[in-house]
């Protein structure tokens, strides 16, 4: 059985008063709408019996009597069919069509109950009136209807105006209780109602007040606070982990409420911020990973006044490697993509002289040779690569022509150059592949690899690491898609765990990891701890400001083509590097002369477009156990290709 976020995270066995304070919360909001019921059917009825007679000077005496006699059991007949129709219990500025029909369900029998209950008074009494009138039920009824009906939407209404200019003080509840908290308070502004602060280190401090505010509860009780007083947002004005996040949103994972944060709250406070300043959590700060830091001095060292090669440059993590590339002031970069829209986007993101796009497609081997002949580039990050693994399934000959074939026609036009850097860019998927996008990403580890040991000049290396949020084609792009569009958000099986990492902190240890290159690593990136799929969709609907299950469901669709279950980061033993967050694996490969006549065959077969070679080599080199510089024989590839087909 699967367990569900809260259990995961030990919160599934809340404390008794925790559990309490839950039920009271939602108790007092049914209450009061049974109260406020109570009062509309006493008006309601009241009405009615002044409507009936206002053409004469007064309600009559016994019509009167009998209406203060019938009057509480009115009361007991409406208030007990809404409980049974389920006209309670629910969170209105979310009431649709179906609430409406209970209510309108719930007066309808209690209609027709009383009217029954007055036509057997009227048998057992022997006489033709009752205790009042029949039309005084009728109208009666009807104006209970619209008035619970009208109490009701009415609070849908007013829930949505928080959003408009004239929206209520939202009610907020601060987590944090230092100096910074009650700074961010005492200027909350008008649209912000503070009911109270809540500690964040675990301990209860409900003796303190704070900025003329009561301190409440543990970190823990957060989500029963919310019921309890009605929170509509969370604010985090203090210094949380991200394991600590990830308990609060799975924590409010069934409450409406918006959860929102103040980053480097001493830093926004030093500049006159408020709690207006918070923005809301985001996916990437409940990621289980460590702030990266780099010595931006040993990778100014490698880029200042160079010229730089980007290939990618239009991708996600080829655009920010310009970017940041840029900040180091080479003397240009060259930012190479073969489509143009993503170029030409990328391009006014960066709005820098120095950055010059190219449109070339490393496929094209002449193209290659001709740029590179005419720039002599000193650095090259190559980040161009095809990455989607479903679709490359069914397309295995587009991963070999790009991943491998595209890597050794760069390999060969940078051979004639005095080249300083080049820093392949990998994926965990090349790890044990299953895919033919992870054997021809291994493929070309292998080439980079091989380019170290055969005496030219550079320095060369890869860097492998996961999954990065936001970057196109990505899970999470994809669940906000599905997200945005009302759902369901398709996970492809419960079990299935990736790694993740921002785009910013990736290409900062990518050249990190350049400048700690003496040739031939393979660069292993921390990705922090694996994060399962299936809480990383519940908690972006959450942060969405949904709840998963009832507004958006979360579906599993089974694994598709390629996919593994968990990722892994090496198959050999990490060594240490001199940055804590990048270490690094030496996988063997084969010689030179193996891998060109692996390539060339590679070639042969996408010409020949015979699709089940194609993937033959690919995974033939890939899961190869290589003895470096031992050649091997591609006959012998081949044969045991035949023998397991």
């Amino acid at each position: 059985m699967e367990r569900t976020p809260h259990q995961g995270l030990g919160l599934g066995h809340r404390s008794w008063k925790l559990r309490l304070a839950q039920t009271l919360a939602r108790t007092r909001v049914d209450l009061s709408f049974a109260l406020v019921d109570a009062l509309l059917i006493i008006v309601a009825y009241s009405a009615a019996l002044v409507l009936r007679f206002m053409d004469l000077e007064g309600v009559p005496a016994d019509w009167l009597h009998g209406f203060l006699i019938a009057l509480p059991i009115i009361l007991i007949v409406h208030l007990g069919f809404n409980v049974v129709f389920g006209a309670y219990g629910h969170v209105w500025m979310y009431a649709s069509v179906e609430e409406a029909m209970r209510l309108v369900a719930a007066t309808s029998v209690s209609l027709l109950v009383l009217l029954a209950g007055l036509m057997e008074y009227r048998h057992l009494s022997g006489g033709d009136e009752g205790l009042i009138p029949l039309m005084v039920l009728v109208v009666g009824a009807g104006l209970t209807l619209g008035g619970m009906g009208a109490v009701r939407f009415r609070t849908r209404l007013f829930s949505f105006r928080r959003h408009g200019q004239d929206a209520e003080p939202e009610r907020t509840l601060v987590v944090g209780t230092g100096r910074a908290a009650a700074d961010l308070v005492r200027h909350a502004g008008s649209q912000i109602e503070v009911l109270a602060f809540v500690g964040h280190n675990g301990e209860p401090e409900s003796s303190r007040r704070l900025a003329g505010l009561p301190v409440i509860g543990t970190f823990d009780e957060i989500p029963a606070l919310v019921e309890w007083l009605d929170v509509s947002q969370v604010v985090i004005a203090a210094p949380l982990d991200d394991q600590a996040l990830r308990r609060l949103v799975d924590g409010c994972m069934d409450s409406d409420v918006r959860l929102r944060i103040v980053p480097g709250i001493d830093d926004v406070l030093a500049e006159g911020a408020t709690l207006r300043d918070a923005r809301d959590l985001q996916i990437a700060d409940l990621l289980p990973r460590q702030p990266v830091s780099t010595d931006l001095a040993l990778v100014d060292a490698i880029l200042h006044g160079k010229r730089v090669l980007v290939t990618g440059a239009g991708g996600s993590i080829g655009a920010e490697i310009v970017q940041q590339v840029l900040r180091a002031e080479p003397e240009l970069v060259l930012a190479l993509d073969n489509d143009e829209t993503h170029l030409f986007n990328a391009d006014l993101q960066w709005s820098s002289d120095i950055a010059h796009p190219v449109l070339c497609d490393i496929r094209d081997l002449g193209a290659l040779r001709s740029l590179i002949s005419s720039t002599r580039p000193q650095v090259v990050f190559h980040a161009a690569a095809h990455k989607h693994v479903p679709l490359l399934e069914s397309f295995p000959q587009e991963a070999a022509k790009t991943n491998v074939l595209g890597t050794a026609n760069l390999l060969e036009a940078l051979a004639d150059t005095d080249i300083e850097q080049f820093v392949l860019i990998s994926t965990d998927k090349a790890v044990d592949p299953t895919s033919a996008m992870g054997a021809s990403k291994r493929f070309a580890e292998l080439l980079v690899q091989s380019a170290a040991t055969d005496g030219r000049p550079g320095v060369y290396s890869a860097v492998r690491f996961g999954n990065v949020l936001g970057s196109r084609g990505s899970v999470v792009p994809t669940f906000m898609h599905q997200i945005q569009h009302g759902g369901p958000v398709t996970v492809s099986d419960p079990r299935m765990e990736r790694y993740f990492m921002t785009v910013s902190e990736a290409v900062q240890l990518v050249l990190q990891a350049s400048a700690l290159a003496s040739g031939g690593e393979v660069f292993v990136l921390d990705m922090g701890e694996p994060v399962r799929i299936v809480d990383l969709a519940r908690r972006m609907i959450r942060l969405a400001g949904l709840v998963p299950g009832r507004d958006v469901d979360v579906e599993v669709i089974g694994a598709r083509p390629g996919e593994k279950i968990r990722e892994i980061l090496s198959l050999q033993p990490l060594q240490p590097s001199a940055h804590p967050k990048i270490r690094i694996a030496t996988p063997p490969f084969p010689d030179a002369g193996t891998l060109g006549s692996a390539v060339r065959e590679l070639a042969s077969l996408i010409e020949r477009d015979d699709l089940a070679g194609v993937r033959s080599v690919l995974d033939s080199m890939a899961w190869q156990n290589w003895a470096t510089h031992v050649r091997v024989d591609l006959d012998t590839l081949e044969e045991d290709r035949h023998e397991a087909m």
